[in-house]
This record gives structure tokens, C-alpha cells and sequence, in this order.
């Protein structure tokens, strides 16, 4: 691993995840949980940028990922009094990629430049509660939007060079459900789903996960996260899943 890079992706990969969080509190005061954590999830799918440009498959593991990774930010926040929970999460991360000399030199490097915004924003109910089995009813809206540029260096066939870039973006609504189960004090296991359509024909979301409480304020977080997206319009598509393991801190307070 690059440690050069460890840095940027310890903090670019900090969440507090509304689906990591289980935790149990008084119906008389508000408590929060934030949890840093490390998703290393790569991607597959399909996309086309413009109407008459050819559909590309879109394939990229988390090694590939980190090496063309530029800087990647995430951060989530839940704040739970009683049976009602607010959950606020957004990602952000960009990418780059320098091809190799193209036509021998003469059409120069193609860089390539992308980043992607995700911000959700949930009411949640507690449905049972129980300090064994928790479950929790999810309604919110999810906002994706995504950049991408690619700029030709100057050459002998572009001796000014070239860039084009395009942008496009969406909200859709969710409904989802969060349920935990606690084996002891210390174990308990946690899934998560939700579903979503409105600027997108279809989004949605799984996630299953263990987590170990050290005490009553840190707990260690582990387990496997997908979040697939497909947006379809005549001038652009984006029909990707995104997943991978992940692992994370819980500080309650």
C-alpha cells in the first residue's frame, strides 16, 4: 500500500453511516454517533456520456480506485431522542487518469477527471424498542451529482490543446429499514436496506455488518456495503454499483 496516500484515505473515508448505527438511547436526551471508517469498494456497471456515443462498461476494483484516487471526503451524522433519529450523510470523491501518449505523441495525453457528490438526508422511526432487537422504519431523499472532463494536452494535431467537461444531477426519495441484533453486551450484528427512485429510475442500498463495543462510547464496525444507481437519460447514463467491505470506529456522545 502507498503509505503516502494512507492519510488521504483514512480522512477522505470518514462517516458516521446511518446504517452502521444501532445504539440505544433515553427517551429524555438526545445522543449522537459519528463513526470514521474505511469503505474499500470499487465499482462495475455501464455508462454513456452523450446521445450518440457508444455505451462503456464501467469496471474498476479498489486497488484501482486508490491508485487513481485525487482526494475523497465522506462524513455522517445521527442524532437520536427516543423512538426518533435525524441522519444526515454525504460522500464526495474524485479521480484522475493520464494516458499514455496517444498516435505516437501526436494527439499528445488525454487526462481524464471525474468526482462524484452523494448527499442523503433521513427521518427515522424506531419501529420495535428493543434493546435486543432494535428496528428502525427510514423515509429521506438521496442527491447524486457527477462530474466528468477530459482535456487532450497540446500536440502537434492539437497544438492548443483541447477539454470538454459535462455535469449532470439528480434527488430521489428512499424508504428503508435498519435492523440490529444484540448476541451480548459487546456483540451484535446490523442490516440495512433502502430503495429509491424519482431523478434516477432506481437506486438502492444493502448493507450487513457486525460491531464490537469496547465501552459505552467506542465500539469497532465491520462488514459489507453496496449502493447500486441507474440514471438514464437520452444524453447520458450512469448504471453503476458500488461496493466493498468496510470498517470503522463508533464514538457516541
Amino acid at each position: 500500500m502507498d503509505r503516502a496516500k494512507l492519510p488521504v484515505i483514512v480522512s477522505a473515508f470518514i462517516a458516521a453511516a446511518p446504517v452502521l448505527s444501532n445504539a440505544q438511547t433515553s427517551r429524555d436526551a438526545w445522543q449522537f454517533e459519528a463513526t470514521p471508517y474505511l469503505w474499500a469498494a470499487g465499482f462495475s456497471g455501464w455508462g454513456r456520456v452523450g446521445a450518440r456515443t457508444p455505451t462503456a462498461n464501467l469496471d474498476a476494483s479498489f486497488s484501482n480506485v486508490w491508485r487513481n484516487l485525487d482526494f475523497g471526503a465522506m462524513g455522517s451524522f445521527e442524532a437520536r431522542k427516543g423512538r426518533w433519529a435525524i441522519i444526515f450523510d454525504t460522500i464526495y470523491v474524485k479521480l484522475s487518469k493520464t494516458s499514455d501518449p496517444l498516435l505516437g505523441g501526436a494527439l499528445g495525453t488525454a487526462k481524464l477527471k471525474g468526482d462524484q457528490t452523494i448527499a442523503q438526508l433521513a427521518g427515522a422511526y424506531r419501529l420495535v424498542d428493543s434493546r435486543i432487537t432494535p428496528v428502525d422504519a427510514l423515509v429521506g431523499v438521496r442527491y447524486t451529482n457527477l462530474y466528468s472532463q477530459i482535456s487532450f494536452s497540446p500536440s502537434r494535431l492539437l497544438p492548443g490543446g483541447v477539454s470538454r467537461s459535462d455535469s449532470v444531477d439528480w434527488t430521489d426519495g428512499f424508504v428503508g429499514a435498519r435492523a440490529a441484533y444484540l448476541f451480548t453486551d459487546r456483540w451484535s450484528v446490523v442490516g440495512y436496506a433502502d430503495v429509491g427512485a424519482g431523478g434516477s429510475r432506481l437506486s438502492w442500498q444493502l448493507l450487513a455488518g457486525a460491531e464490537y463495543r469496547f465501552s459505552k462510547t467506542i465500539s469497532a464496525k465491520a462488514g459489507y456495503r453496496v449502493l447500486s444507481m441507474n440514471y438514464e437519460k437520452p444524453d447520458f447514463l450512469y448504471d453503476v454499483r458500488t461496493a466493498g467491505f468496510y470498517m470503522g470506529l463508533g464514538i457516541r456522545f
